[in-house]
């Protein structure tokens, strides 16, 4: 059998594969990270690798989705490419996630007799991990990485139809679960002598996640009944963690409420104080598999939405994630774009805020119409409404069109805000509570907590309500989960809202 070496920065491996395996299958044998967002359908281009050594001709999907250039610099997609005999894959820069890592206190390394604790926010896309003095309960740093399970595809559903489909799969889903949640661990940069003083460790995810991490069967998910096979905390999970932590560290995973709502719900719930508020209150933890929350300070009502990952970059045309040189804002000058990117650096793509910031915009300009079609000749920007030879209008955000905004994009954009905005309305209506009554409404997730209020306000993705009312809060579920570590009892605020689940 041949061999492929597989290479990620500094990390290299090498495995026996068979004649005709595809690049993207011996990768997520290798647990190496690679996105592939469309679960390896060929239809998003960009699970792009460079490819040196014995591999079949490039198809029609690979050279519809790389230009010449690419393909002669040996690009090829990982979801296509068949290995024919032995060669070296190289991940190529786009799988590779900038860590946002943050020190709110350097006390963790002056009261070293203070025990530690480590929250972990384990989402559909992102990892985020807290560093907590579990003397007060103080969040001390946070780091964040890259959901190795994106090879498995962007959505929790291709991840769940891939467990199902085969236990090798269910496996390395698990493994790489567990690399991913290393790996945002490693974040954080501690020294060995900071991480053996760790003795505890939350774990909040989605049941996907959750289920995928504990082993769980996750028949009853992705079919009816769409309930979790096990909701209750587990709060001996350290056997579950093969070896990540040290063998004295206590790990819990916290309950699930049920449903597609996890123990990231409960953990926002628990930080935001849903179970402490007589006011009417809603918060909406935006990502790939978004939850919706409304109290109306009696009953706490919970949702998920299939909100996909267009609030990520992915499926965009030129999405990205949060690296540098990735467009988080845009405002006009003139009939001209300007902006605002991750590091100040060129731009290089659209985050889900950019991507939101980018069509309110273009709305405003009325090179959108409220339906959310493009218009061919708009008052301003005409210059950058272009056609393509097959019909299809885009937008051109840059001189060389290398960034565009397609139609496809538009309407990406809006399924994933009218599924927040439905489940918002439908949990609003459950309680008898009219927009207008709400005091608060939280936007957080890594992506919420970075919304720009006017733009989330202006595309309709929330009920309308006073701008003042919105308060965009990062790590919602990260910091939740930081309070789990410091109760006593480990959780015993873990019951908040689990008999008011609506999914």
């Amino acid at each position: 059998m041949p061999t492929v070496t597989i290479i990620y920065g500094e990390q290299q491996q090498t495995l026996e594969v068979g004649v005709g395996t595809l690049v993207g299958e011996a990768v997520a044998a290798s647990g190496l990270p690679l996105e592939q967002p469309c679960a390896g359908k060929g239809t998003c281009g960009k699970c792009k690798v460079l490819l040196d050594g014995n591999a079949a001709p490039p198809d029609e999907i690979e050279r519809a989705n790389l230009s010449a250039g690419e393909l002669a610099v040996s690009n090829r997609l990982a979801c296509r490419a068949r290995l024919v005999g032995e060669a070296q894959v190289t991940l190529a820069p786009i799988v590779v996630y900038s860590n946002k890592i943050f020190r709110a206190s350097n006390r963790y390394k002056r009261d070293k007799d203070v025990p530690l604790g480590l929250a972990v926010d384990l989402g559909s896309t992102t990892v985020a991990a807290f560093l907590t003095m579990l003397d007060n309960g103080e969040v001390v740093a946070g780091g964040g990485s890259l959901n190795q399970q994106t090879v498995y595809g962007a959505d929790v559903i291709s991840r769940l139809a891939a467990a199902r489909n085969k236990p090798l799969h269910a496996e390395r889903l698990h493994k790489l679960t567990l690399a991913s949640i290393n790996q945002a661990v490693d974040s954080l940069k501690l020294p060995d002598k900071v991480l053996q003083r760790v003795e505890r460790v939350t774990i909040v995810c989605n049941p996907a996640m959750h289920h995928l991490l504990a082993q769980f069967p996750v028949d009853t998910l992705a079919v009816k009944p769409f309930q979790p096979y096990h909701k209750a905390a587990i709060r001996d999970a350290a056997g579950l963690m093969g070896g990540i932590f040290s063998s004295h560290t206590q790990v819990m995973l916290p309950p699930l409420i049920g449903g597609f709502v996890g123990s990231d719900a409960l953990a926002c719930l628990a930080y935001f104080d849903f179970d402490r508020t007589s006011t009417p209150l809603a918060a909406v933890d935006l990502g790939t598999n978004g939850e919706v929350m409304v109290t109306d300070g009696k009953r706490i009502v919970t949702g998920s939405t299939a909100a996909g990952p267009a609030f990520e970059g992915v499926n965009i045309s030129c999405g990205s994630r949060a690296v540098d040189g990735a467009i988080t804002g845009v405002k006009l000058a003139g009939d001209d774009f300007v902006f605002e990117t991750i590091g100040h650096e060129p731009p290089i793509g659209l985050t889900g805020s950019g991507l939101l910031s980018l069509t309110h915009q273009l709305v405003q300009a009325g090179v959108i119409e409220p339906s959310g079609r493009i218009v061919p000749e708009p008052p301003r920007l005409g210059r950058r409404v272009l056609t393509h030879p097959k019909g299809a209008r885009y937008v051109s955000l840059t001189d060389d069109a290398l960034l565009i905004l397609k139609q496809w994009d538009v309407r990406e954009l809006q399924k994933a805000k009218a599924a927040i905005r439905a489940a918002l309305d439908l949990l609003l209506q459950e309680l008898g509570l009219k927009p207008a009554d709400l005091e608060k409404l939280i936007l957080t997730g890594s992506f919420g907590g970075q919304l720009n209020v006017e733009a989330v306000l202006g595309v309709g993705m929330i009920p309308p309500v006073r701008p003042d009312v919105v308060q965009p809060i990062a790590n919602g579920a990260g910091l939740g989960a930081a309070l789990f570590l410091s109760d006593e009892g480990f959780c015993p605020r873990g019951t908040v809202g689990s008999s008011g689940g609506t999914d």
